[in-house]
């Protein structure tokens, strides 16, 4: 069985309030740093998955991602960087 190195970003979906990304931006706004940042918070994980093929641990990634680390209905994930270790 193979293993792979995957970087996952997950941010909320375009349309959904965030909250944390206002409250940076206005503290932005405010101190003078940038006028109009569009923060947008998210969160960041690396793991590593096996598969027989990297057809098969991509399947098993993006299972995890849709069951796990996201919530389809507010967020979606983007896989960064997807590699054999």
């Amino acid at each position: 069985m193979k293993k792979y190195k995957a970087d996952i970003t997950v941010t909320l979906k375009k349309g959904v309030r965030d909250p944390q990304g206002t409250a940076v931006d206005m503290v932005l706004k405010r101190t003078g740093l940038e006028e109009n940042a569009e923060v947008q918070v998210g969160k960041f994980f690396t793991l590593s998955v096996s598969g027989n093929d990297e057809s098969d641990a991509r399947n098993k990634l993006n299972k995890i991602c849709e069951d796990v680390l996201s919530n389809p209905v507010l967020e979606s994930y983007q896989v960064e960087r997807f590699l054999e270790v």
